[in-house]
């Protein structure tokens, strides 16, 4: 018995140029807190840190990749994120979202909502 969360990509392609895609995280029934009865659990994924952000209402980020390999969990706001390849996605309150374009062109975000986005970033360890 397992179930699985959706998460938006961002990747950046052989040419530098990044695109979103979607996948699918597995979360499988397992024993994770014992005594606790069994749950459904991602499998680990290492991280080096986090950070609690607040980007205000109204705010434009130049185009630019990311600074980490990190997940980012929207609780607050809307962002309208736009690959180089010109797709977009809205990140909203319940979204999870990594970002994986380390290198390229990047991305630009834009805040669209009329309170501040607010997130948790969670940096990543660089997968082995």
């Amino acid at each position: 018995m397992s179930t699985s969360f959706s998460v938006v990509r961002l990747i950046a392609d052989g040419k530098g140029e990044s695109r979103f895609d979607d996948y699918e995280v597995s979360q499988p029934f397992i024993q994770f807190a014992p005594p606790a009865p069994p749950l459904f659990v991602s499998p680990v994924e290492g991280a080096i840190g986090y950070v609690v952000l607040r980007i205000p209402v109204g705010w434009i980020g130049e185009p630019h990749p990311s600074p980490h390999r990190q997940m980012l969990f929207c609780m607050s706001g809307v962002l309208r994120a736009t690959a180089s390849d010109g797709t977009v996605r809205i990140i909203k309150p319940g979204t999870a979202w990594l970002m994986a374009d380390t290198d390229g062109k990047g991305h630009k975000s834009e805040v669209i909502s009329d309170v501040p986005f607010d997130a948790i970033v969670v940096l990543l360890a660089n997968p082995s």
